[in-house]
């Protein structure tokens, strides 16, 4: 491909450039091959411009970069080379656009969810719902890529970086073999970085949700403001004409996001608890496989067992059956397909086999609503003592750490604090500011002692909820990842109160 094919209306090039044959895209230095476009964009602690060096000795042909001035010897090196500096506006964007010019296959059917909570969740419950339907479906988040298994394919699927939302190199190169290979539904996460990075510009997306906005993300964002419009950047500017939107009712930004596309030609469907919701909900309430949710929409009332924990998955449920039926699945199919849906890992997932009956729980909440959400959800299976085991990442919004211990201290009998993904800060001061609101808790290191002595205490009709981490796989301590895994360290400990009762 030709550089002039990647860069039309997008950037202006200097007039030879344009037969410059591209062979790639990257914004990594280290991924640069000849023939490659590199992208040097300004990151948070590095800017892309201290590796143009490094990708011209690999083989780059062509430099994008933002309108700033460029550096003499940059200007030098790049002018030696015959490789073209392409300064714009929007560094980020251009990326995107190119990114789907050079990889142009896409599932036909795509699908975003974005919101503070629910996305991992609702992703995979769509992918579920859209596979049950026997389509070829992926979804792509927090947890990587997951329904590869069912994709046969001649060549090597490509694997993501582990971000919520990859860039949009990594994205579009991921998703053109999965299509190739046949996938044609693509349920995708929708953060509030990657949707104000461009990550998903140049995307079909015919399919938009909106599960909530609570406080996260501010060390990033500064306020709420400026959190609600990245998340509102999906409906404005990147929903295709003529897609589907689903909104969440209850939440007060709701509004907000109907407001903004009232004069696109965009359907709506929303739900919620408010009785003007398209799909209201009537109640959600557990039972002893679950939760049983009742749904009314259009005078007709649909009752429906769900094999999950904690209220709010029914409506992440919801909202993705909601997605499939807007996506071309028959409403009974989409809503008589929820019992079938298995939780996600790490979201609300039950660990099994506890020797005294007591039930185990593992979810990611990290924000002082997901918290709430979790344990005001699984407060109505509690028949004994509910216990919370958290922690708070470091070198994230400090802000929110006193505000998880006092949901967790007004919410939970018993409190246990210990340490999440401390990273380069101090983890004691980090539970500190924790403990500080709550005067009931536990100060337990490290989280696996936690997580054992946490298990041992549990009697019949108690629930632990072990929150924070979720699905990782991994903590990070200072600049290390070591190996480890709530649901492993929970499952080991089971095992061996189970062997020593034998």
């Amino acid at each position: 491909m030709h550089l002039i094919d990647l860069c039309h209306q997008l950037i202006t090039i200097p007039e030879p450039a344009g037969t410059i044959n591209v062979t790639g895209l990257s914004v990594d230095s280290q991924r640069v091959a000849a023939g490659h476009v590199f992208f040097a964009l300004a990151g948070t602690r590095r800017n892309g411009r201290e590796f143009i060096g490094d990708a011209v000795d690999a083989g780059a042909v062509a430099v994008v970069t933002d309108a700033e001035p460029v550096a003499g010897e940059i200007t030098k090196l790049a002018k030696d080379a015959a490789i073209p500096i392409l300064q714009c506006e929007n560094p980020r964007r251009v990326m995107a656009l190119m990114a789907a010019r050079y990889w142009t296959l896409q599932p036909g059917m795509v699908g975003a969810v974005t919101g503070t909570n629910g996305k991992t969740s609702t992703t995979e419950f769509l992918r579920q719902l859209w596979q049950r339907a026997t389509w070829s479906a992926v979804a792509v988040g927090t947890l990587g890529i997951t329904g590869t298994e069912l994709v046969k394919s001649s060549g090597a699927l490509l694997s993501l970086p582990p971000l919520t939302t990859p860039d949009s190199i990594s994205l579009h190169a991921a998703i053109a073999p999965l299509s190739k290979a046949g996938v044609t539904h693509l349920a995708l996460e929708a953060s509030s970085h990657g949707l104000e990075q461009y990550r998903l510009d140049g995307l079909n997306i015919h399919i938009a949700a909106f599960t909530n906005i609570s406080r996260d993300h501010l060390d990033h964002h500064q306020d709420m403001d400026s959190y609600f419009a990245a998340k509102n950047r999906l409906f404005t500017a990147l929903l295709s004409e003529g897609g589907s939107a689903v909104i969440n009712l209850d939440d007060p930004y709701s509004q907000q996001i109907l407001d903004s596309i009232k004069d696109r030609a965009i359907v709506v469907k929303t739900f919620g608890y408010n009785e003007k919701a398209d799909f209201r909900i009537l109640s959600i309430t557990p039972s002893s496989d679950g939760l049983d949710i009742e749904v009314a929409y259009r005078g007709e009332t649909w009752h429906m067992p769900l094999a999950l924990s904690g209220t709010f998955q029914a409506l992440n449920a919801l909202t993705a059956a909601i997605m499939a039926h807007l996506g071309g699945l028959p409403l009974h199919d989409s809503l008589g397909a929820l019992p079938y849906l298995k939780a996600a890992p790490g979201r609300m997932q039950n660990v099994h086999g506890h020797p005294f009956g007591a039930r185990v729980i593992v979810d990611y909440a990290h924000t002082p609503d997901a918290l709430a959400a979790a344990l005001g959800a699984l407060r109505p299976e509690v028949t004994g003592k509910l216990t919370v085991l958290f922690g708070c990442g470091g070198d994230r919004d400090p802000g929110k750490r006193g505000l998880m211990g006092k949901t967790a201290c007004e919410i939970a009998d018993e409190v246990i604090v210990t340490d999440d993904n401390p990273r380069s800060e101090d983890p004691t001061s980090i539970r500190k500011a924790i403990l500080a609101c709550c005067n009931k808790a536990t100060e337990i290191v490290p989280r696996d002692k936690a997580i054992n002595l946490a298990l041992a205490r549990l009697k019949a009709g108690d629930v632990l909820l072990i929150a924070g981490k979720g699905h990782e796989t991994g903590q990070l301590i200072g600049n290390e990842t070591l190996p480890f895994d709530d649901t492993a360290v929970a499952n080991n400990k089971i095992r061996a109160m189970q062997e020593a009762l034998q």
